[in-house]
């Protein structure tokens, strides 16, 4: 008979993450092992492995899991019936408020991601292009005339996401710019770029 799981495992789990994230993002993952994650949570090595295989099990799913949940965020937005310019403003303050609030996370995605197994990097990367992909159908609802052509519509996407997923390194809410400000800035920037003769408001 197979041995029931404690209810308390995924919450376990959960938490033997956090502290992977904090210590992967603060002196990278190839100078952090399981033993330092286990000192972390205050759980033996033998406890540890009860939970993770390996230090590379939990990158693995920690990425994964990252992007799978800014998909299952995102998705309602890009579909939903409000204005596609107003959707672009929350989908672009989602991202901010996700990567401030998973801050450790997404910096192991940015600088770690190189050490995932080959089917977990498949993985994030299947879960990166769909996030493109959403970007670009709301680029086309806003504009269809300048980016009904895919590789248009891509490039500017991705040019989107190298100021969204950078934005981590500088971004601190204890500053003059709130997120909901930041949002507001970075939606002016995709739509107007940066002459302010141009210039309109996001929201309607």
């Amino acid at each position: 008979m197979a041995r029931l799981k404690s209810t308390s495992f995924d919450d376990i789990r959960a938490s033997i993450l956090d502290a992977a994230a904090r210590l992967f993002a603060k002196q990278g993952f190839r100078n952090t092992n399981i033993v330092d994650i286990g000192q972390a949570c205050a759980a033996s090595k033998s406890r540890m492995y009860h939970y993770f295989t390996s230090k590379e099990a939990m990158l693995d799913e920690m990425l994964v899991r990252h992007v799978a949940t800014l998909v299952e965020q995102t998705t309602p937005v890009v579909i939903g019936p409000a204005d596609p310019r107003e959707r672009l403003r929350t989908f672009l303050l989602l991202h901010l408020r996700y990567y401030y609030e998973a801050r450790d996370r997404h910096t192991v995605l940015v600088e770690d991601a190189d050490h995932l197994s080959t089917q977990a990097r498949a993985e994030v990367r299947r879960l990166e292009q769909k996030l493109v992909g959403l970007l670009e159908r709301l680029l086309h609802e806003i504009d269809p005339s300048r980016f009904g052509d895919k590789a248009g519509a891509a490039a500017h996407a991705m040019l989107i996401y190298g100021m969204l997923n950078w934005t981590y390194t500088w971004y601190r809410p204890s500053g003059r710019l709130s997120l909901d400000a930041l949002a507001d800035q970075a939606t002016q920037l995709c739509l107007h770029g940066i002459d302010s003769t141009a210039a309109r408001p996001a929201r309607h």
